[in-house]
């Protein structure tokens, strides 16, 4: 918060020395160009992206393969016998209304058996927690013994959050059979706005000795810290109990990150808002004064508020009568692109441990004349140019390094065009974010290759999908410029400048790439309040604010490696009243949720009912003397198997701000394995 606070000073400063004593205001004065500088200067660091420790993602991953014994097991928990991506695209869903969707029965899925089977409520089933607590239904009663099984079902990034009634105070309790990774500081984060949200929603609930306990199981992260076994478990047709320590139980586990979008994958597992500056932050903010956080707020007149929605900017998404709006506000049209910048990361380990990011220096570029017979060599163009023209110009290059010949742009173009050639036969073997790239650059070279118009330009590539940043040891750096990319962005691939959201609201088009959890935490919310359509990166993963969006109303969905993001483009440049209908509906429901009204509807069914159903669900020790003996929930974790293997890793009070001690990181790496 501290850190937020000063964010918000730095920047409103730097604007107003920039504006100094002009008679211009601020509005007609600060620039899209200003705007991102200041973006730059200031940067928060807000995507949860940055908090990585490559050396621990390193061995995340290495874990991982050792567990799935180097095969193809974890590919086969994601895909039912059936041939159905379990966690990623569903015909029905990807399909353009209208157009021709195939047999979605074929597609069905059957779900294991667990408490949810049958569940109803004058009419209303549910597959899920998420849909009891939206169908205002209990959840099934837990105890600490299930809590504490359920932590079998996790090797990292679980805990269990218990309050003790004798110290008045919240524990997180870890296990030391869990291996420690980076994203525990995600799991720390979460837990002390947590405990200050539960003492102010419900102060009867902690009222010191006069209190029972309560154990709420917690976990955090990019993506679900799930042994893959536990996965494999929820398979449909899956065994039920089949001693793998993988046994459903009742206790719900509230996951502050992304959860996974097929609800029978694990059905008692709840999308709580992310430990990131504009969700979780800003519900504590709420919670305390009743206050909507300024990286909700819209931006514009504002200087401290972040959201950009685009009407305080005059972007509009196409204007007619540009003479009579132009006397009052200067007019943008959006520009006709899908963009995207952002981070070259990794994407979801835990499900396609196999995907990569290509090395230029693996030789990924299989130069076109290779193949070609002496004809083509001398008359085929791949890229505006022949590999004869392209041999002689390289030649003059290396005999006239200072001498301009004009070709150093046509060499360029063919070789990124040649690039595109390769990496096309290993699409499918990329990460999303490099498939983007591939896109882009195909995008480019089939531009260039096109007549030029009137003013000499080439026509306008239908995608701008570039990586702007990449991470060392924690923190982002530019590609531009970097040794890392200089390959690259010396064939026109890959690398792209930086863009602030002012600038990306001027874009028609828009992307949220999934990242490390198959989610973006910052850019889905971000790109739905611009004025441009939004494309829903479909991924097996989603967040909380996912259950607000609906397909073909506020976004529209393209499968999880972008095969169809062309067509879809396509799509909504010939259906141009559809397509700014679609970005209308999702800029007025994040108005609306960035609204105080909207926010406290958002924050009840996103943190008040959650918390308030698992606080009803839970069977204090107190209550389970029929079966055992007993008496506080200390004892119990000595007699239950695995108990002793937690310990307190962090104690808060809730009462104050920073109420909160817990364990260092190489405390922390020295308890767990």
């Amino acid at each position: 918060m501290a850190a937020n606070y000063q964010h918000r000073r730095r920047r409103t400063a730097l604007l107003v020395i920039l504006a100094g004593t002009a008679a211009l205001s601020l509005q007609t004065l600060i620039t899209p160009q200003l705007w991102d500088a200041v973006d730059r200067i200031v940067d928060d660091n807000g995507n949860h992206e940055l908090d990585v420790e490559h050396d621990d993602e390193k061995n995340d991953v290495l874990s991982l393969m050792e567990e799935m014994e180097m095969s193809d097991r974890f590919h086969r928990i994601l895909i039912a016998e059936d041939g159905l991506d379990l966690g990623g695209d569903d015909a029905e869903l990807l399909a353009i209304p209208g157009q021709e969707t195939g047999d979605a029965s074929q597609h069905d899925v059957t779900t294991i058996a667990h408490p949810l089977a049958g569940a109803s409520n004058g009419g209303q089933s549910a597959e899920s927690y998420e849909q009891l607590i939206d169908n205002e239904q209990p959840l099934p009663p837990y105890n600490i013994q299930d809590a504490v099984d359920s932590s079998k079902m996790f090797d990292r990034t679980y805990a269990l959050l218990v309050y003790d009634p004798r110290d008045d105070a919240f524990n997180a309790l870890y296990s030391k059979h869990h291996k420690y990774v980076a994203a525990y500081d995600k799991l720390t984060k979460s837990i002390a706005p947590l405990v200050r949200i539960l003492r102010t929603l419900f102060p009867e609930r902690f009222q010191g000795k006069k209190s029972d306990e309560l154990v709420i199981p917690i976990s955090s992260g990019d993506y679900p810290g799930v042994k893959p076994k536990c996965l494999d478990y929820y398979r449909p047709k899956a065994l039920v109990g089949d001693g793998n320590g993988c046994q459903y139980n009742a206790a719900p586990i509230l996951n502050f990150g992304s959860i996974f979008r097929q609800p029978h994958i694990f059905p008692s597992m709840i999308a709580m808002p992310m430990p990131e500056a504009h969700s979780l932050p800003c519900f504590g903010l709420w919670a305390k004064y009743g206050r909507v956080c300024n990286e909700l707020r819209p931006a514009g007149h504002d200087m401290t508020a972040k959201m950009v929605f685009g009407e305080e900017f005059g972007l509009h998404w196409e204007t007619h009568n540009k003479l009579m709006l132009a006397s009052l506000v200067n007019i943008q049209d959006l520009i006709p692109q899908v963009v995207w910048r952002g981070t070259d990361f990794s994407y979801l380990t835990i499900a396609q441990p196999k995907l990569r990011k290509p090395q230029f220096q693996e030789k990924l570029v299989k130069w076109p004349w290779s193949d070609q017979s002496k004809r083509e060599w001398k008359t085929k163009k791949i890229g505006g140019l022949t590999a004869r023209r392209y041999t002689s110009l390289k030649r003059e290059q290396a005999r006239s390094p200072q001498r301009d010949n004009g070709g150093a742009e046509l060499m360029t173009n063919f070789n990124k065009a040649a690039a595109v050639s390769a990496m096309k036969e290993q699409y499918k073997d990329l990460l999303p974010r490099w498939q983007a790239v591939v896109l882009t650059a195909g995008a480019e070279v089939e531009a260039e290759s096109q007549p030029t118009g009137p003013d000499g330009s080439s026509p306008l590539p239908w995608a701008n999908m570039k990586f702007s940043q990449f991470v060392r040891s924690g923190a982002k750096i530019s590609t531009m410029g970097a040794e890392q990319y200089k390959e690259w962005e010396d064939i026109g691939f890959a690398a792209g400048n930086y863009m602030g959201r002012r600038t990306l609201a001027g874009y028609k088009y828009h992307i949220d790439l999934g990242g490390g959890g198959g989610t973006t935490w910052t850019g889905t919310i971000q790109k739905l309040a611009m004025p441009g359509l939004l494309f829903h990166h479909m991924t097996p993963t989603k967040d909380y604010i996912h259950n607000w969006i609906k397909p073909w109303v506020h976004f529209i969905p393209v499968s999880s490696d972008l095969r169809d993001l062309k067509r879809k483009f396509d799509w909504a440049e010939s259906h141009p009243e559809q397509s700014q209908k679609i970005a209308k509906e999702s800029t007025m429901l994040m108005r609306y949720l960035t609204s105080p009204e909207g926010f406290e509807q958002m924050f009840k069914a996103d943190m008040v009912e959650p918390l308030r159903r698992v606080i009803e669900a839970y069977q204090p020790v107190s209550t389970m003397h029929s079966s055992t003996s007993w008496r506080t929930w200390r004892e119990a974790l000595r007699n239950i198997e695995g108990g002793d293997a937690l310990f307190s890793a962090t104690k808060c009070s809730g009462n104050l701000m920073w109420g909160c001690k817990g364990l260092g990181k190489m405390w922390l790496k020295k308890k767990m394995r």
